[in-house]
């Protein structure tokens, strides 16, 4: 084997160990704090969005909740890209790469959680709905936030308790004071804070930036539609809206607490 091909198998070797490290730590993949989902129910979120490697043809989840591939979505238009993506057409977790925009090329869901092993799933319509206003003290319970110089939709779980030295303004309109580094954000995520960063979306293979958040449920709606999750930095509420199915949202994942 010559020196070039070691290092190649050797890369694609690490790439893999990382992806099935990440896929598999368990517990440490999940933010410690319950979401009553309705019917007497909760789940915990994971920590971070689901990505697929192109490389390894594998998927996984972020370490961190504010990371996003972001414009590297965009790299498809490139055969040779290997590397990371983390905007998906609805239900495609059979063929994280199909790129059409005709939504009767996305006919059935297969869920992203079928992929990481444990009972890892998506959230539905009502479930994300009751999260957002059914529970108590609901509109108290999230806010627009920066964590690590990231934008985004703060969530906080059912049982909260404010973290010392650390402030929280529900809403969508105190971005510039919801902001969250290090340490500081290392707390409010022990105390069980979800973070769903900006994600842009894509459109066949191009990568729309932005100021907006998409994210799937699994839920379809009539023949060609399905629902996802969405917010913007601009708009006055995080809002369960009709979608088409074939842009790239992105997808955060939950357990059902037992």
């Amino acid at each position: 084997m010559t020196k070039k091909a070691f290092s190649a198998l050797s890369k694609l070797a690490v790439v893999a160990l990382m992806t099935a490290c990440v896929a598999s730590c368990g517990k440490e993949t999940m933010v410690e704090g319950g979401f009553s989902i309705g019917g007497g129910r909760q789940v915990k979120f994971a920590k971070g969005n689901v990505y697929y490697t192109v490389l390894t043809k594998s998927y996984a989840m972020y370490n961190k909740q504010e990371e996003a591939a972001g414009s590297l979505n965009g790299a498809l238009t490139d055969p040779n890209y290997q590397g990371t993506i983390d905007l998906f057409g609805w239900g495609t977790a059979d063929n994280p790469l199909l790129l059409s925009v005709k939504d009767e090329d996305y006919p059935t869901f297969t869920d992203w959680g079928s992929k990481l092993g444990g009972k890892w799933r998506t959230l539905n319509k009502d479930e994300w709905k009751f999260i957002m206003k059914g529970r108590p003290d609901a509109n108290k319970k999230y806010a627009l936030a920066r964590v690590n110089n990231v934008t985004g939709l703060l969530l906080l779980p059912d049982m909260w308790t404010l973290p010392d030295s650390c402030l929280f303004f529900p809403g969508m309109n105190y971005l510039d004071s919801n902001v969250y580094k290090d340490r500081m954000w290392d707390k409010m995520q022990n105390a069980g804070a979800i973070f769903l960063p900006v994600t842009g979306y894509r459109e066949g293979t191009a990568f729309r930036s932005g100021t907006s958040g998409r994210y799937w449920t699994s839920t379809d709606d009539f023949v060609n539609g399905a629902w996802g999750f969405a917010f913007q930095q601009l708009a006055s509420a995080a809002v369960v809206c009709y979608e088409h199915r074939y842009p790239g949202f992105a997808v955060r994942l939950v357990e059902d607490v037992e």
